[in-house]
C-alpha cells in the first residue's frame, strides 16, 4: 500500500497536529483509501488497522469530498484550457482573412500595372496563385506603372499560455494516527489539498 506522508505533499503542514508530537497525519492515495473502504482495515507504516463502522464512514466521505473536489478541478482545468485553444483558433483565422486581405490588396496593386516589391510578390504567388495570375495578366494591359511600398507587415509571434487558470492540486484522504503507552490508534479523518507531483 502507497501511503505518503503529509510533509512529502502537502504546503508547509508539520506531522504535529494539535501540537502534539505523538499524532501524525498520513494522506492516502485514491486506490489505497478504495481498498481500505471495501477490506475494513488499513495499512499505514507498516501498522495495519481494522476499521470501525464509524472509520470507515468517515473515511467514505472524506474520499467521496475529494473526488467532488477533484472533479470540479478538472472541469475548470479544461475550461482553461478549451479557452486558450478557443484564443488560439481565433487568431489563426483573424491571421488567415488577414493574408487574404493582403493577397487582395496587393493583387489589386498588381492589376492596375503597380510595382509592389517581390517580397509581396511571391506572398500573393504563395497563398493565392490564381489571384496572382489573373493579376499579371491585367497588368499587361495597365498603362501606369506606379512602385508601391509593401502591404505586408512583420508577422509577430504569440506565445499561449496552456498553464494559465490551471489549478496544480487534488484532493485526498488523510488520516491522523496516534501513537501512545497503549499503541497506535486512528484518531482522524478528513479530507486535504495536495499537490500533484509529476510521477
Amino acid at each position: 500500500m502507497v501511503i505518503k506522508s503529509v510533509n512529502e505533499t502537502l504546503y508547509g503542514v508539520n506531522t504535529n497536529i494539535s501540537g502534539s508530537k505523538n499524532v501524525k497525519r498520513v494522506v492516502v492515495e485514491s486506490g489505497d483509501t478504495l481498498n481500505a473502504i471495501q477490506s475494513g482495515s488499513i495499512n499505514i507504516d507498516g501498522d495495519t488497522f481494522e476499521l470501525s463502522d464509524e472509520v470507515r464512514k468517515a473515511i467514505k466521505e472524506a474520499f467521496d469530498k475529494s473526488m467532488e473536489e477533484n472533479a470540479k478541478i478538472n472541469e475548470m482545468n479544461a475550461a482553461a484550457h478549451n479557452m486558450v485553444v478557443a484564443e488560439q483558433q481565433g487568431d489563426v483565422m483573424k491571421s488567415v482573412m488577414e493574408d487574404q486581405a493582403k493577397a487582395i490588396e496587393i493583387a489589386n496593386i498588381i492589376a492596375k500595372g503597380g510595382q509592389v516589391p517581390p517580397g509581396d510578390e511571391a506572398f500573393l504567388l504563395e497563398n493565392n496563385p490564381d489571384m496572382y495570375k489573373l493579376a499579371k495578366l491585367s497588368a499587361m494591359q495597365a498603362k501606369e506603372h506606379e512602385k508601391y511600398e509593401t502591404v505586408l507587415e512583420e508577422k509577430e509571434q504569440k506565445e499561449y499560455d496552456y498553464e494559465k487558470g490551471h489549478d496544480n492540486t487534488m484532493h485526498r484522504v488523510a488520516v491522523d494516527i496516534s501513537t501512545g503507552e497503549s499503541g497506535a490508534e486512528i484518531t482522524g479523518v478528513s479530507e486535504v489539498s495536495v499537490e500533484k507531483t509529476s510521477d
